[in-house]
């Protein structure tokens, strides 16, 4: 059995949608890449049209050092249906869709000179007439499913024409993003039901290795390819506020969002590399691993 993990990293603004600013990915960056060179390890840098086009220089030097720069939408929009309330956020009109989406290609592929195959849907807020239009365009991988909130889905498939949570037959991939399938915690106050995130962050690297085995068997039942595939934001890198000052009020943010963000994530993340490196796994980004599961898939 081969046994994977991806880190997908959401180039974004600041705690999601709450900020307008770049402190995650203009400070945060380099550590992420820091640890990554110093391990020989892959991933995946998904960015926003605005991040990108903010933080030119970043998108450059990521490329440059030889890792995947894939998409996550225009601005940050919401698609399809949302799987928590966040204030003064619709989901934008599908007739949209096609023009954000070749948009934030566009400003990838003039940065990088290369033309981005995999996205990821902010938030994992995922609609089945965005998948569609990601086929049309030529991605090759979609790391929007979301385990925690659609449960069904374990292992990477190829969605259905008619319903992208089945399988199908179109060409685009789905790579799932774990959530931890065991009963036996209240993840609940941890602001993620069972998800992954924030749980690196908050509970440490031996809470999510030792957890994530039982995904691992699970998915060992249905595939001899095994994957972790992670989503997690440069802004957790570095110390975030708990409040947010604007000029018509204040955001005061929840724990979750804000709590172990800098140092503690920095040393978590380096340990948790190092106990999957020991474990046997291999790391890779999105387009690589399209490649590894196309090929067994077709070999089998």
């Amino acid at each position: 059995m081969k046994k994977y993990v991806i880190f997908g990293f959401d180039m974004e603004t600041d705690m999601g949608s709450y900020l307008k600013t770049y402190n995650g990915i203009r400070n945060g960056t380099n550590i992420i890449l820091s640890i990554l060179e110093k391990y020989g390890i892959k991933a995946t840098f998904l960015f926003t049209g605005d991040a990108a086009l903010s933080n030119k220089d970043k998108v450059i030097e990521i490329a440059k050092a030889g890792y995947e720069v894939g998409c996550h939408g225009l601005k940050h929009e919401t698609v399809g249906d949302a799987s928590f309330n966040m204030p003064n956020d619709n989901p934008i009109l599908e007739v949209e869709l096609e023009y954000r989406l070749k948009k934030n290609v566009e400003i990838i592929k003039k940065l990088t000179g290369k033309e981005p195959v995999s996205f990821r849907a902010p938030r994992l807020w995922q609609g089945h007439a965005q998948v569609k239009i990601l086929e049309k365009l030529g991605f090759k991988v979609d790391a929007s499913y979301s385990v925690a909130n659609y449960k069904k889905q374990i292992i990477p498939y190829h969605p259905s024409e008619d319903n992208w949570l089945e399988d199908g037959k179109m060409s685009i991939l789905e790579i799932p993003n774990f959530a931890f399938l065991d009963s036996e915690v209240d993840y609940s106050k941890y602001f993620c039901k069972n998800d992954q995130w924030p749980l690196l962050r908050l509970l440490g690297a031996d809470f999510v290795f030792e957890k994530s085995k039982y995904v691992i068997e699970k998915q060992r039942e249905l595939s001899e390819i095994c994957v972790l595939l992670f989503y997690l934001h440069p802004w957790e890198f570095v110390k975030m506020p708990k409040k947010f000052e604007y000029d018509e009020g204040t955001f005061y943010f929840k724990p979750e969002l804000y709590e172990n963000c800098g140092k503690f994530l920095v040393k978590e993340f380096e340990k948790y590399v190092t106990l999957c490196l020991k474990d046997g796994f291999e790391f890779t980004s999105c387009e690589e691993f399209y490649n590894i599961w196309e090929v067994k898939n077709y070999i089998d």
